[in-house]
C-alpha cells in the first residue's frame, strides 16, 4: 500500500508540475511539500498543518484530498504500519512467539508447584490404616491373625511389641497371641515422615 507522498509525488510528477510550481500554486514552502512526498512528518508543524497541505496540494492536482487525508492520517498515527504492514504482521505473530517461547517454563513452574504440593500434602497427612481383620468386639480364640492395609513406606505396630512392614500393596498381615478375657488392640501405622494413624480394637478372647 502507498503512502501519502508516494501518492503525492507520482500525481505531481504525472502532471508534469515541479515542486516549485506547486509551491507557487498552493503557497506552501517548498520544503513542506519536499517533506511531505518523502514522508517525513517529523518535518511538517503538526498534524493539522498537514491535513492542510494534502489538501491543497491534492485539490491543485486534481485529486481527492479526502482520501489522501485517510492516507496520511494512517501512516501519521501508526508509521510503522508501512507499505508492507509490518505492525499487523508483528501483532499477529508475537503472541505465539511468546507462548512458544514462554510455554516450557509456564507448564514447568506448574509441575513443580504441583509437585510440591503433593510432596507437602504427604509430610503432614497421616497414613490410610485400615483393619479388615479382626472385626471390632470380636469374641475369637487366640492366637489370631490380624489383617489391614496401610501406606507402603509406613511400619505397623500392634500393642507396641509386633512390628511388621506392608507389602508392595500397602497389605500387612501378622498372627499374635493374647491372654483370654477382654483385651483391646492398638495398631500404630507410622510412615516414613513420622506421620502416624491409630486403631483401637476391643476383642474377647475365648481361649488358646
Amino acid at each position: 500500500m502507498k503512502t501519502v507522498g508516494q501518492l503525492l509525488h507520482a500525481q505531481r510528477n504525472q502532471k508534469g508540475i515541479s515542486i516549485e510550481e506547486l509551491s507557487s500554486f498552493t503557497r506552501i514552502d517548498t520544503k513542506y511539500i519536499q517533506a511531505l512526498e518523502a514522508d517525513r512528518y517529523d518535518l511538517l508543524p503538526s498534524e493539522t498543518f498537514a491535513k492542510g497541505f494534502i489538501r491543497n496540494i491534492a485539490l491543485s492536482l486534481g485529486s481527492n484530498p479526502n482520501e489522501l487525508i485517510a492516507v496520511f492520517r494512517r501512516d501519521f498515527r501508526h508509521p510503522e504500519a508501512g507499505p508492507a504492514k509490518p505492525l499487523s504482521h508483528r501483532l499477529s505473530h508475537t503472541p505465539f512467539r511468546f507462548s512458544s517461547q514462554f510455554l516450557p517454563i509456564v507448564l514447568g513452574v506448574a509441575i513443580f508447584v504441583l509437585y510440591l504440593g503433593f510432596q507437602f500434602r504427604a509430610i503432614l497427612t497421616p497414613p490410610p490404616l485400615q483393619i479388615t481383620k479382626p472385626q471390632p468386639g470380636a469374641v475369637l480364640a487366640s492366637p489370631l491373625d490380624i489383617e489391614g492395609t496401610t501406606s507402603t513406606d509406613s511400619l505397623v505396630t500392634i500393642n507396641e511389641d509386633n512390628v511388621v512392614k506392608p507389602d508392595q500393596n500397602g497389605t500387612f498381615q501378622i498372627r499374635i497371641s493374647l491372654p483370654i478375657g477382654e483385651t483391646s488392640l492398638k495398631i500404630k501405622a507410622v510412615n516414613r515422615f513420622s506421620r502416624s494413624a491409630t486403631v483401637t480394637l476391643p476383642l474377647t478372647v475365648i481361649s488358646k
